[in-house]
C-alpha cells in the first residue's frame, strides 16, 4: 500500500516538472546525435554503454513477465506512461551528476551523493543516500539480476544451484572484480550484441505473428482503464505494478546512473543528460514493450509462471530449440551485464564514502564480500520475494533524490540556459514555471 502510494507521488511529481520544461525531454534524441555521431565523444559512449548494461537488465524480460503475471496487459500501457514522464528526471539527475563529479584516483567519479553534498551542502544526507546505494548495488537491487542467472541456468540445463553458484563467483573474481577499465570493455563488448540481438529477434517474432497484434494491443488498453487498474484500492495492480516495474527498469530518478555518467568527459553537462534520456526510451518503450508484445500475443495464462519460466516458454514455443536458448543466452546477458555495471556503481558511492578515511583497501575488500552476499541472495530466494526487496530499496533512493532534485532545480535551470544561450528563442519559457 505504502509503496503504491509512493510511486503515485513520484509520477504525479514527474508530470509536474514534465509540464515545467515542457516536455524538454523530447529534445534527448536530437542532442544525443550531435553528440555520439557528430562530436564522436569516446567517453560519452562509454558511460552510453555502461548505463545501457545497467538499464538493460531483467527489467526488461523479467520485470515485463512479472508486471504481465500480476498486473495484466494493461501494466505495459502504465510503464509507459511512466517512463514517458519521468525520462525528464533523468535528464536533470545526470545533468547535475556531471557538474559536481571530482576526480578520485584518477578516475571521475560522481553521482546523487555528490551533488547532494555539494549542491545541497548536506553531508549527512549525502552519506545516508551513499550508504544505501551501496546497499542496493549489493544486496538490494542486484540478487535480482543474479537470481535470473540461476533460473535460467537451472531451467535451460538442470545444473545444481551450488554449481551456478561456483560459477557465479569465478566469473565476479576475474571480470567484476578486476577494476574499471575491464568493466567498460566487458560492457563495450556486450551491450550492442545482447541489445540489437534481442531487438531482432523479438522485432521477427512480432512480425511473423502481427496478425494478432490489433487483438493485443485493444488487450493492453482495456486492462489499462478498466476500474479495478484505476480505483484508489488497486495498489497491488495493473497501474501501480506498471508504475513499479517501468521505475525498476530504467531507475529515472532514483540517483543511480549519475554514478555512471560522471565518468564521461564532456563538455557540457547537458549532454550527457539527454544520452541518458535516450538510454530511458531504448530501455523502456522500446526493449521493454517488445518482451510485453511476445508474452502477449500467445494466449496463455501468466499466472502459471513466476517469471524467466514464463521467458523460456514462450520463445521455445515460437522458435523451438533454437528459441529455448537463444531466450538463455538474453535472460544470460542482460542479467551478467547489470550485475558488472552494478559493481562499479556501488563501488563509486563506497569510494565516496570512505574519501578521506584511512586503510581503504579494508573497506573495498569488506565491500566485495557484501557483493558476494548479494550473489548467495540471489541464488538461493524466488522471484517474487527478491522483488518485494527490490521495491524497498526503489522507494528509499527515490525519496531522498528527488528531493535533491527539486532543490538543486534552479541550477538546472541555469545550466539550461548556458547550454542553449542564443540557440533557443523560447528558453525564457521554458524555465519558467507553469501555474
Amino acid at each position: 500500500m505504502i509503496l503504491g502510494l509512493v510511486t503515485i507521488i513520484f509520477f504525479i511529481i514527474a508530470v509536474v516538472v514534465s509540464f515545467k520544461y515542457r516536455f524538454i525531454q523530447f529534445r534527448a534524441f536530437q542532442e544525443t546525435k550531435k553528440v555520439l555521431l557528430k562530436e564522436k565523444n569516446r567517453s560519452s559512449y562509454q558511460a552510453f554503454m555502461v548505463s545501457l548494461a545497467s538499464h538493460i537488465g531483467t527489467g526488461n524480460i523479467v520485470g515485463i513477465s512479472t508486471a504481465v503475471i500480476y498486473g495484466g496487459a494493461g501494466a505495459l500501457f502504465w510503464m509507459w506512461v511512466f517512463a514517458v514522464f519521468s525520462s525528464v528526471f533523468s535528464l536533470m539527475e545526470n545533468t547535475l551528476g556531471q557538474l559536481h563529479k571530482e576526480k578520485i584516483s584518477d578516475e571521475y567519479r560522481g553521482g546523487a551523493c555528490f551533488y547532494i553534498k555539494k549542491g545541497l551542502n548536506n553531508g549527512f544526507l549525502a552519506f545516508i543516500f551513499s550508504f544505501f546505494l551501496v546497499l542496493s548495488n549489493t544486496i538490494f537491487f542486484q540478487p535480482i539480476q543474479v537470481n535470473t542467472v540461476s533460473e535460467t541456468i537451472h531451467l535451460t540445463f538442470g545444473i545444481d544451484r551450488l554449481l551456478i553458484l561456483i560459477g557465479l563467483f569465478l566469473f565476479t573474481y576475474f571480470v567484476i572484480f578486476k577494476g574499471t577499465k575491464t568493466i567498460i570493455a566487458f560492457c563495450e563488448k556486450l551491450v550492442p550484441v545482447m541489445a540489437i540481438g534481442y531487438f531482432v529477434i523479438t522485432v521477427l517474432i512480432v512480425l511473423c505473428n502481427i496478425v494478432y497484434l490489433p487483438f493485443v494491443f485493444c488487450t493492453i488498453f482495456r486492462e489499462a482503464f478498466s476500474l479495478s487498474a484505476l480505483s484508489a484500492g488497486a495498489f497491488g495492480s495493473c497501474m501501480i505494478v506498471g508504475f513499479k516495474r517501468s521505475l525498476f527498469s530504467n531507475e529515472a530518478g532514483l540517483g543511480t546512473m549519475p554514478t555512471i555518467s560522471a565518468m564521461a568527459d564532456i563538455d557540457y553537462p547537458l549532454k550527457q543528460g539527454f544520452i541518458c534520456v535516450v538510454g530511458i526510451f531504448v530501455d523502456t518503450i522500446v526493449l521493454c514493450s517488445l518482451t510485453g508484445l511476445v508474452i502477449l500475443i500467445y494466449n496463455i495464462n501468466p499466472s502459471a509462471y513466476s517469471g524467466c519460466d514464463l521467458i523460456l516458454y514462450v520463445f521455445e514455443e515460437t522458435l523451438g530449440l533454437f528459441g529455448k536458448y537463444i531466450s538463455f543466452f538474453f535472460l544470460f546477458t542482460f542479467a551478467i551485464g547489470t550485475v558488472v555495471s552494478q559493481f562499479y556503481l556501488g563501488e563509486s558511492n563506497l569510494l565516496y564514502l570512505i574519501n578521506k578515511k584511512r586503510k581503504k583497501n579494508t573497506y573495498l575488500f569488506l565491500y566485495k564480500c557484501l557483493f558476494l552476499v548479494g550473489i548467495i541472495i540471489g541464488v538461493n530466494n524466488s522471484t517474487k520475494s527478491i522483488f518485494n526487496v527490490v521495491d524497498t530499496g526503489i522507494v528509499i533512493l527515490g525519496v531522498f533524490n528527488i528531493y535533491a532534485l527539486l532543490k538543486l532545480s534552479k541550477v538546472f535551470d541555469r545550466e539550461l540556459k548556458r547550454y542553449f544561450a542564443g540557440g533557443m528563442p523560447d528558453i525564457a519559457a521554458l524555465t519558467k514555471p507553469t501555474r
